[in-house]
């Protein structure tokens, strides 16, 4: 019966091997989760107890877990080009997101316990959008300079930040300040944000120009190698930021651009610390 076995497990293709041995290790983790039957379990049994209980669960979850990222690798590794592995890669976020959701209900069924949890999907749905845009546009950048200087230049995202900076010392300046310390009166100023915008990405391309010439320029003009190149960016990227936390500190601050943008709740705060800050500019 073993030989039979054995010969039907080596007849499978690779990816169904591997798609049965995920299965058994969720299936395991969720049977020791709800009933405390698996293979976890059977191992504290044998050590007496020797292993808190704790510990036995936590490592169930990951487990459980585990076994839920090994079924989208093999998603990516084993499963032929189709439609359906496409869709299949677009919507593994949300089978991890119910696989969390199914190992914590069967956790708290077999602690015999209840929890309430909830989504926030707006607040998901716009950290998700903010954080990716971000990294998206970083990662265009450094493409980019890849593409064209043929190396990566580490200082990107600090001239993401001056022209964050930059904005805000726009908006500080005595042309723009009447418009900031308007009153809430329920119209939003555009222009001022639209015209601040706009200011700051000319005035970080200049910046960047005026960064090439003082640096990179002498750098390619001596042939320098990728790699001297990625360092003198990373120097670059450490100075920027030096000089910006030396100016303003590496505290939290609100660019909100008329009373309007602010939130009610922290209207009045905010109000006192950025006019507060303008005064010491």
């Amino acid at each position: 019966m073993l030989e039979n076995l054995k010969s039907t497990w080596s007849s499978l293709h690779p990816g169904q091997r591997r798609t049965i041995l995920a299965l058994a290790i969720i299936l395991d983790a969720l049977s020791g989760l709800l009933d405390g039957r698996g293979s976890l379990n059977l191992l504290d049994w044998i050590a007496a107890g020797g292993i808190p209980y704790d510990m036995v669960w936590l490592l169930q979850v990951v487990q459980s877990i585990c076994g839920s990222f090994f079924l989208i690798k093999i998603l990516f590794d084993n499963v032929p080009e189709s439609n359906a592995r496409s869709l299949g890669i677009a919507l593994s976020p949300l089978f991890l997101l119910g696989m969390v959701w199914l190992t914590l209900d069967f956790l708290f069924k077999g602690l015999a316990d209840d929890a309430t949890i909830t989504i926030d999907l707006v607040s998901i749905g716009v950290g998700t959008l903010t954080w990716s845009s971000t990294y998206l546009a970083i990662a265009v950048g450094l493409t980019l300079t890849y593409k064209v200087q043929r190396y990566g230049n580490f200082a990107q995202s600090e001239f993401f930040m001056i022209g964050m900076y930059l904005s805000m010392v726009m908006v500080w300046t005595e042309h723009f300040f009447p418009l900031y310390n308007a009153p809430r009166d329920g119209t939003l100023v555009w222009s001022l944000l639209i015209w601040t915008v706009l200011g700051a990405f000319i005035l970080t391309g200049f910046a960047g120009i005026l960064i090439d010439r003082l640096v990179y320029r002498g750098f390619r003009e001596r042939d320098a190698s990728p790699q001297v190149m990625m360092i003198a960016s990373l120097g670059i990227a450490l100075i920027l930021r030096a000089v910006i936390y030396l100016r303003f500190g590496a505290g939290r601050m609100m660019f909100e651009p008329d009373a309007d943008w602010r939130p009610l709740t922290a209207l009045g705060h905010s109000h006192q610390q950025i006019s507060l800050q303008h005064r010491r500019s």
